[in-house]
């Protein structure tokens, strides 16, 4: 895990962006600079975003997740399938916002260690409270960004497949991760990320 990584709150405006990540990363198999990204996110829309300003969030945001993958990633993102494209995905939000790790680490790994399936909105806000106690930047966030921010990820883990959303609770889908990409992380060193996400021991 990257020690200098820091509690941020980015993660509130941005979606989840697997099939863009996807487009990214062939522009970054070609060795496109990220200026040029984002010259073509502005003048081209090619990520597809609904206004002008969020042009230059869904470039940022993307480029950012594109920059924590090594080549071996950004090669196998290209020519993956959508699922192992969506996991992708989640391992560069796991690796660009520590509170998402600590979400997905704290959260969903230690529920599939305890073969509790379901997550609730008990659970989240023990998590929150405790975070908002241990990090005092985080106590420091307003009401409306720690709301958007659980929103948002309970959303990525959706979208992964990761969970499946029931009427009163978080269903959890422990996610079979493709095997090259596994045994990528391991490879590398990033064995604590392929845990987060399928409690691997």
């Amino acid at each position: 895990m990257n020690k200098k990584l820091d509690y941020v709150a980015t993660n509130m405006t941005m979606l989840f962006w697997a099939n863009e990540m996807i487009t990214g990363a062939k522009l970054k198999q070609q060795k496109t600079p990220d200026k040029e990204i984002r010259r073509l996110a502005q003048e081209e829309n090619i990520f597809q975003a609904r206004s002008e300003n969020f042009r230059k969030k869904a470039a940022s945001g993307i480029i950012s997740r594109l920059n924590t993958l090594d080549e071996f990633t950004i090669d196998l993102l290209c020519s993956c399938n959508i699922e192992t494209a969506k996991q992708i995905t989640i391992y560069s939000i796991l690796k660009s916002d520590l509170l998402f790790f600590d979400f997905v680490n704290e959260i969903y790994r230690e529920k599939i260690i305890l073969k509790d399936y379901k997550i609730t909105d008990a659970d989240i806000n023990i998590f929150i409270n405790r975070k908002q106690e241990q990090v005092p930047k985080i106590a420091s966030w307003k009401e409306t960004t720690i709301r958007r921010l659980k929103n948002n990820y309970i959303s990525y883990l959706s979208e992964a497949g990761f969970v499946k959303k029931q009427k009163d609770y978080l269903e959890i889908i422990k996610p079979i991760i493709d095997k090259k990409f596994a045994e990528h992380l391991i490879e590398i060193g990033d064995q604590i990320y392929l845990e987060a996400m399928t409690a691997y021991i």
